[in-house]
């Protein structure tokens, strides 16, 4: 029996059935003996102590490569010790949105991290928060980044860097893949496209519906063959990939299909509106389109129409029936399928970003009655729609609905949709609503439930007086952790705009 098994054996028994060890051999034989004097517990502890740390120290240390040399002066001056600290703050407490945030300030400025930072940021796992410090790394980091095989996904350009990625993309688990490929998407579309060509038909339908919809970032025509063979597949989650990824290419054979066909189901006439009218009986083709049976809970032509409308840009229909949106959804309203045809146009919004058609259905869905269109549909159609308006328009719309001057999607919804930072006027009326919450409300709750978007989303201009005490006498907010976390954030994101600010 080894040294090991003796030790083991001797505590799996008890000291006190076995106090000798017995065959013990070694460094722990050794210990064993110079302990005497001490409990039989003590010394059994402090002997598999000592046999530990000898194994250690005689492991061999490992094998590394010379380094390739010192690396460059760096060329950037190095961030201010406040921020400095602030950052230090932040890795330990794993608050990857101000970290994000202050990696980008920082480069903004033109600052680098200080080389006591760089360790900890090299090792950061989260692909968006690598990408935001890649920039204020340094020479000093950078060439740290290639000696250790951990690091080496700084550096996007080195061919270092690609050869791991593409080890990464053969050898990966589901989210490597995905996250590898995704990169590769936008820095070199073609050899993304040639990875999955060459897996394709060995992968798992969850994986190729996955892989598939990373194509969406620089899509082009040179995916339509691929794209094809996802419109075929087997699996209805990787076809319904495929068929909302055509639909985005306007000269594909699929997009043409379904706009032929879209017109040919809907009619316009000036005097009485709109009219839909089915063919016999579709195409061949039709089925493996999408016009094929409906999910449960949705009607055979509601489901159609969906699916057809989806696929034509709501511009198209103001062009061929010369009507604005706001007519056409109106008499889509006097049809029996109102609510359909409102929904295939509100998908149809990812195709062309129009404030005019999202204008006209916002405003049409809270007119119908709520056994026609449940509340909660209509707020999901109204986030399909709130989702791809632009920016700006965006913006504007949830100052609307915080005066109260529109109604979908919900004020906590609208909040948390519009991206950061908010228009200066959005900020400053955010708070004012804020303070002047007294008593519990629906709108109270969904100023709290925005509080840790408002602390990353407020402008600068706005964290001043967002640093300012809250006297609110309302229970919401009386010891409530998140109005503290807010004002924190807020506090480090002000450091961040004094100390970078040039």
């Amino acid at each position: 029996m080894s040294d090991l098994d003796a030790l083991t054996r001797l505590a799996t028994l008890g000291t006190a059935r076995a106090p000798e060890p017995g065959d013990l051999e070694g460094i722990a034989a050794q210990a064993f003996r110079a302990l005497e004097g001490l409990s039989p517990e003590k010394r059994l502890l402090l002997a598999a102590g000592v046999r530990a740390v000898a194994q250690a120290a005689g492991h061999p240390l490992p094998q590394r490569a010379p380094p390739e040399g010192a690396a460059s002066p760096d060329t950037l001056d190095v961030c201010p010790p406040r921020v400095s600290a602030l950052l230090t703050e932040l890795l330990v407490s794993h608050d990857t949105e101000v970290l994000r945030e202050g990696f980008g300030r920082m480069a903004q400025a033109r600052r680098r991290l200080p080389p006591e930072l760089l360790p900890r940021v090299l090792s950061l796992q989260e692909p968006s928060l690598r990408r935001a410090a890649e920039p204020v790394l340094g020479e000093r980091g950078r060439w740290l980044s290639r000696l250790n095989p951990a690091w080496r996904s700084f550096g996007i350009t080195s061919p270092t860097h690609l050869s791991e990625m593409e080890r990464l993309w053969t050898e990966g688990t589901l989210e490597e893949r995905c996250t590898v490929l995704a990169a590769t998407r936008l820095a070199d579309p073609a050899r993304a496209r040639a990875w999955l060509e060459g897996t394709f038909p060995q992968e798992k339908a969850e994986h190729r519906a996955r892989f598939l919809a990373c194509f969406e970032q620089e899509l082009s025509a040179e995916d339509e063959p691929l794209l094809e063979l996802g419109r075929k597949d087997r699996s209805s989650s990787v076809r319904d990939v495929a068929r909302g990824l055509l639909a985005q290419l306007p000269g594909s054979a699929f997009s043409r299909r379904m706009t032929e066909r879209a017109r040919a189901v809907l009619l316009w006439e000036p005097h009485s509106g709109l009219n839909i009218q089915f063919p016999a009986r579709w195409d061949a083709e039709a089925e493996r389109d999408g016009l094929d049976k409906p999910p449960p809970g949705t009607g055979q032509h509601a489901h159609w129409l969906i699916r057809l409308l989806a696929c034509v840009p709501p511009s198209s229909w103001e062009a061929w029936f010369s009507a604005s949106p706001e007519r056409l959804v109106a008499a889509a309203g006097r049809t029996d399928e109102g609510v359909a045809l409102s929904e295939g146009w509100a998908q149809a919004l990812r195709l062309e970003a129009s404030p005019a058609w999202a204008a006209a259905l916002l405003s049409f869905w809270p007119r119908l009655d709520a056994k026609v269109l449940e509340p909660e549909r209509a707020q999901s159609l109204s986030m399909t729609v709130f989702e791809h308006l632009p920016l700006e328009e965006r913006s504007s719309r949830t100052l609307r609905i915080l005066r109260g001057q529109d109604a979908l999607p919900s004020l906590e919804r609208a909040l948390a949709l519009t991206p950061a930072p908010w228009p200066v006027t959005l900020g400053r009326a955010w708070l004012q609503a804020l303070r002047e919450q007294d008593t519990p409300s629906p709108r109270a709750l969904a100023l709290v439930g925005s509080l840790r978007h408002a602390a990353l989303a407020l402008p600068f201009e706005c964290l001043e007086a967002a640093s300012e005490s809250f006297e609110l006498t309302s229970p919401l907010f009386q010891g409530n952790p998140a109005l503290q976390r807010f004002q924190q954030t807020v506090s480090q994101r002000r450091i961040l705009h004094q100390e970078l600010t040039p």
